[in-house]
């Protein structure tokens, strides 16, 4: 018999087949301090921002009062969900291979390398998409007063959160390393690569196929290389995880490392001989040998909670 006003167990818990590791990050994530002063700085903004808008379109005409408004919104959004979100992952695989050393309790169990970093991934994907999809009434505010479309307000929240994902990727990689200072470092290095790589082979993306080959293609190469960087960064701090050093195990960092300063030399020829087609092929055979990064023989019992 249920008491009324009371929630049912079941809906309480989260599904089993949830990873343990996302369901409490999660938990923990939603009780942070930083999510709730973050969702209010980014209200506060949103809605100066939407103020100004207001302004402007009464004293100024339509299309000289959206320019200031675009530029706060888009200053905001990749500062915010660019550099402030990604940040507060600095210190997110600390936990587990740091002081107290839980990785220990948790490749004991079923969990997977693999899964611990993918977990902490969706958590901090999870929370980054929450407040963007809190700030949609003042994106959409815009839309019906006249002054920006559909496309463009798709076009931004679909950037600003590729973008986000990638940051987050990056920090969590180099959240392995125990030296702040080389975090920081791990952190601008990749940094640079997704910069490099975006900028020399898919600057076609901004002014059409200059290169040859279809908009399709360059757009579906800018995924390809944002999702390229995101398995990257999982990789290496997958390979941060580590219960003792094994000489049969290949320099998987190290690895990494190497993978990551090929992609922009690699997809910018390709994208400057063939295109956009070129580019995906490249990225594609690219994102799979990433995938095979980290496979050594000397990786830890091939056995049950033990694999890599």
């Amino acid at each position: 018999m249920e008491i009324a006003g009371t929630v049912p167990e079941t809906l309480k818990q989260f599904p089993d087949r949830l990873s343990p590791v996302f369901v409490r990050d999660l938990r923990q994530g939603l009780r942070a301090h930083y999510l709730v002063w973050a969702f209010i700085l980014f209200q506060v903004v949103g809605l100066l921002a939407t103020l100004l808008e207001v302004s402007f379109k009464s004293f100024f005409d339509a299309s000289s009062g959206g320019v200031p408004f675009s530029m706060l919104l888009q200053i905001a959004f990749g500062f915010g969900f660019g550099l402030i979100l990604p940040l507060t992952q600095f210190a997110s695989l600390q936990s587990e291979v740091g002081a107290g050393r839980n990785i220990e309790l948790l490749l004991a169990s079923t969990l997977t390398r693999w899964q611990i970093v993918w977990g902490k991934f969706l958590v901090a994907a999870s929370l980054s998409g929450l407040l963007l999809v809190s700030l949609l009434p003042y994106l959409l505010l815009r839309y019906f007063l006249g002054n920006v479309e559909l496309t463009s307000i798709a076009g931004l929240v679909a950037s600003t959160y590729l973008g986000n994902l990638v940051m987050n990727a990056i920090v969590i990689g180099a959240s392995g390393y125990r030296n702040p200072v080389g975090r920081v470092a791990v952190i601008v290095y990749f940094y640079l690569i997704y910069s490099f790589t975006m900028l020399g082979g898919l600057s076609g993306l901004a002014g059409g196929a200059i290169f040859g080959g279809s908009m399709i293609f360059t757009l579906v190469a800018y995924l390809l290389a944002s999702a390229l960087l995101v398995v990257l960064m999982l990789q290496l701090g997958r390979s941060r995880i580590k219960l003792f050093e094994d000489p049969l195990d290949p320099p998987s960092s190290a690895g990494v490392f190497a993978a990551a300063f090929l992609v922009p030399i690699a997809n910018g020829i390709a994208f400057a001989i063939g295109g956009g087609i070129a580019s995906c092929v490249v990225l594609g055979l690219l994102g799979w040998l990433v995938l095979m990064i980290d496979r050594g023989p000397g990786r830890y019992f091939e056995g049950k909670g033990f694999q890599p």
